[in-house]
């Protein structure tokens, strides 16, 4: 969802104002056809007026004008919680002795430093050029923005700033809007917080931190006053609130400051003071992220802001006379009337992210003077934009213009990359400054046509968002030819959540006292059931991304081939490691991308690397009894691997070098490509993918980090297509996918037996879980010491009851085994330490489920060179 725009607001806001009037005379808009119009304000489009509640505010309101590098003059409206400069009647130390007092008292250290120095003389300063609105403009009046200034009471200001009063806002609003008349129909608007409650919880847990301003905008050699508070109110300092700056090259910024209101410290309210240093390039973003000792986190946009540009459009009310009305922005000239064309221009609006620009006018309608606001915020880095228009424009005559059929394209043909790799540097930019569902939303907008300040990359037509990948959201980019191509917005999916960077994966602490609450009913007693063998013996065993799992060290699905082989099985597989892939630096078939690294795989054959089209010989073609792929996925697909080009003459795009490219292009896959909005399991696709950093570590040949994020290509997939692959399948076999939500693929493998796991799940845990569900089956079960979070030495009686040592198991008995060793569900328990995934697990609980066909009761061995003991009750 896109954010609403806050102008620099309490706590120093930049109110921008024009040096001339906004005001003027009854005009009426043009219009083409007025008979059309029922409702006098049916084309009207206003920002529609949220649920209103009242909320106590009150403070001090000051004003002062601010003098930029470039010389331009901005006057700003500011609002705290105590006097500026000087103390009140009721003895209130002002706000600059209290800033000071605090920082000598409780950061010495930071005192000390010369960059908080010049913080300090440069709030000094700023302090004591303020005024109190009435004395800075004796004409002005302060109103909440959904009241009407036109004809109803202001608020009142005493002669030094003072302000106290119940005032209309939104019900939902986390701060309250002020809209503060200059006179001359010059206007600004300022934020605060409502009038803070007593701290109302203990548990800092529960609560959710909240900023005013919620966006930061400053100019260089600016101060600006920013405060936290929680929803419910709690004791910060002893949450231990801790401001940072993440981009400290802009300036610093103090710890948070707790001001003494009428004798006691508010401690459920700390402010801040951000510098910004004189002399920088700008736009430039960064954020202040604001945390407590027990997890709370909240990320503040900051950008410093100078440059301008020229804004413009029309205004339509629809044929309603004009009483007067105004437009304006953020910037040293972005305020202005709207003149008797019905157009605005304001001259200099400041370039930068999230630009609110709002329209404010009066219709006369029967009678009456009709307020109507339209509020619009955009990401403004043109150097001027024309045609930007409020209202509802009137409809043009249609005109018919012949449609152009795009020239298809091959699936693998390159401009799909550049094109994407555009989308993603677009989302990357929003993803920097708000949350990911935040930024994907926004960037699916963008591509739909809602957002129109960008523009969108040349053949993309639309976007849609997915959430079959993991717990953060997946971006389809639409093209007009009909392509589709996806890509994720953060690392916790292509790591298999939970194991990414912002993880920490620890042993269930609690594993002990719960060991009794995971119920299940047990085979390892069963013996009532027929003994057979998989048939035929021969096994297929896949592992596409094998390389990815780095733990445990000493297990790897190569032993399982090694165990099998050694049994005399004949075992198919594909089995891909670091050692076997090399990354092609893809830079001749895309533009360099302002975010993102382009990578490819290569290798020089595919003995161990797992492609397309190796799928339908492998699984379905091939008379395998057990069938084993360990990979990622979701409920609705299966990722088959990454992109690989395959040959000695790399990097070149081309049938010999590039079996995905064929698998993608050949026409009997035809029907199950995907297109624009379809369930992801209706066909394949494929994907653009981070890699992470500790998997960028495996292949030294790539060159040294450069900042970007890297990204790879891989192919997935959909239900429906699997289904159509798997028509040939064994229906004797046994299938094992290890891989994300696999138990919901059951459908579409139609074996005698399906195990899959029924949740997100950690890789080096179902690597291990695999392993040893083969180890039982071949040799009997042992402690699974290796299986990542339960204590070794603690849970493992051996030899388990009701079994013999050494004696080989059937499917059930190998996953009933690791349930009684607490092995499953996975014991392990994940923590986000950065607040900044789309989903937080506290624990997985992933288990693996055991799917027979009904009617199917049989026990199903490995056949082996040992005895199978049956036993009978």
């Amino acid at each position: 969802m896109q954010r609403s725009f806050t102008t620099l607001i309490l706590i120093v806001i930049i109110a921008l104002l024009s040096n001339s009037g906004c005001g003027g005379n009854n005009v009426t808009l043009p219009v083409t056809d007025t008979n059309s119009i029922n409702s006098p304000s049916g084309l009207i489009n206003p920002t529609p007026t949220p649920a209103l509640s009242v909320k106590p505010v009150q403070g001090y309101i000051y004003a002062n004008n601010i003098t930029t590098e470039d010389g331009e003059i901005i006057p700003n409206i500011s609002v705290l919680d105590i006097p500026a400069y000087q103390s009140d009647e009721s003895g209130n130390e002002p706000f600059i002795t209290q800033v000071s007092n605090s920082l000598q008292k409780d950061y010495p250290g930071d005192w000390a430093k010369p960059e908080i120095q010049e913080l300090y003389s440069q709030l000094n300063k700023t302090l004591s050029e303020c005024k109190p609105l009435p004395q800075y403009n004796a004409q002005a009046s302060v109103y909440s923005v959904y009241q009407d200034s036109s004809h109803e009471t202001s608020i009142p200001v005493n002669s030094d700033g003072h302000f106290e009063n119940n005032v209309l806002t939104g019900a939902a609003d986390s701060t309250v809007k002020l809209e503060v008349d200059l006179g001359e129909d010059n206007y600004a608007e300022v934020e605060t917080l409502p009038s803070s409650g007593d701290i109302n919880s203990s548990d800092a847990t529960g609560a959710v931190l909240k900023s005013c301003p919620e966006k930061i905008f400053a100019f260089p050699g600016e101060i600006v006053i920013f405060k936290i508070q929680a929803e419910p109110g709690i004791n910060l300092k002893s949450a231990g609130l801790k401001f940072t700056l993440n981009n400290p090259s802009i300036g610093c910024i103090t710890q948070p400051i707790y001001l003494c209101i009428f004798g006691s410290h508010k401690f459920q309210t700390g402010y801040g003071c951000l510098y910004v240093k004189n002399g920088l390039n700008t736009p430039i973003d960064s954020t202040i992220t604001a945390t407590t000792n027990s997890g709370l986190s909240l990320k503040i946009f900051t950008e410093v802001i100078k440059k301008t540009a020229n804004l413009s459009g029309t205004v339509y009310t629809g044929g309603m006379p004009l009483v007067k009305g105004f437009v304006r922005s953020l910037g040293p000239k972005a305020c202005c009337k709207i003149d008797e064309n019905g157009t605005y221009s304001l001259p200099k609006v400041f370039l930068g992210h999230y630009r609110k620009v709002v329209c404010t006018y009066w219709t006369m309608e029967n009678g009456k003077k009709v307020k109507h606001r339209e509020e619009k915020v955009i990401d403004f880095f043109s150097q001027d934009m024309t045609g930007f228009n409020f209202g509802v424009p009137p409809t043009p005559t249609p005109t018919f213009t012949p449609s152009v059929t795009p020239t298809p394209r091959s699936m693998d043909d390159p401009f799909y990359t550049r094109k994407t790799f555009e989308v993603i540097d677009q989302f990357t930019e929003w993803k920097n400054v708000m949350s990911i569902n935040d930024a994907t939303q926004k960037t699916v907008d963008w591509l739909n046509g809602a957002v129109h300040e960008i523009p969108i990359p040349e053949g993309v037509t639309g976007g849609a968002v997915y959430n079959d990948f993991g717990p953060s959201p997946v971006i389809q980019v639409q093209f007009n030819d009909g392509m589709v191509k996806f890509f994720t917005t953060d690392n916790d999916w292509f790591g298999s959540y939970p194991n990414n960077d912002n993880i920490i994966i620890t042993p269930d602490t609690n594993l002990l006292e719960n060991q009794n609450k995971t119920n299940r009913i047990s085979s390892l007693d069963k013996s009532s059931h027929k003994a057979t063998c998989i048939q035929p013996g021969d096994i297929a065993i896949i592992s596409p991304f094998e390389w990815q799992s780095t733990a445990p060290e000493n297990i790897t699905t190569d032993d399982i081939v090694n165990n099998l082989t050694e049994v005399g099985y004949n075992v198919h597989s594909k089995i891909t490691h670091a050692s076997d892939l090399t990354y092609v630096r893809r830079g001749d078939v895309f533009t360099e991308s302002k975010w993102c690294n382009y990578y490819i795989f290569g290798a020089k054959n595919d003995d161990h690397v797992f492609l397309p089209g190796h799928y339908t010989h492998l699984v379905s073609e091939n008379p395998c009894g057990l069938i084993y792929i360990y990979t990622h996925g979701g409920g609705n697909c299966l990722i088959i691997g990454p992109r690989v080009l395959v040959g000695e003459d790399l990097p070149h795009l081309d049938p010999n070098t590039d079996p995905t490219g064929t698998f993608l292009n050949d026409p009997e896959m035809a029907p199950y490509k995907l297109q624009a909005n379809d369930p992801i399991e209706n066909g394949f696709g494929s994907m653009y993918a981070p890699l992470l950093p500790y998997q960028r570590k495996l292949f030294p040949d790539l060159p040294p980090p450069n900042g970007k994020e890297d990204r790879i290509e891989v192919l997935f997939f959909g239900k429906k297509f699997l289904k159509h692959l798997n028509s040939n399948l064994n229906p004797d076999s046994i299938v094992y996918i290890n891989s994300c939500h696999s138990a919901e693929l059951n459908d579409v493998f139609p074996s005698k037996i399906y195990l899959g796991n029924d949740d997100f799940a950690d890789v080096d845990w179902e690597k291990s879980i695999g392993y040893y569900f083969f180890h039982y089956m071949l040799y009997g079960a042992v402690p699974p010491v290796d299986v990542p979070g339960i204590p070794y030495g603690v849970l493992y009686p051996s030899p388990l009851p009701m079994t013999d040592p050494n004696q080989p198991m059937h499917v059930e008995q190998a996953i009933d085994a690791l349930y009684t060793y607490k092995a499953i569900p996975d014991p392990q328990t994940y923590r986000d330490t950065t607040n900044t995934v789309g989903v937080i697990l506290s624990k997985s609980d992933c288990k693996v489920t055991v799917i027979t066909r009904e009617g199917d009761s049989d026990e199903v061995y490995l056949p082996v060179n040992v005895p199978v003991t049956v036993h009978k009750k």
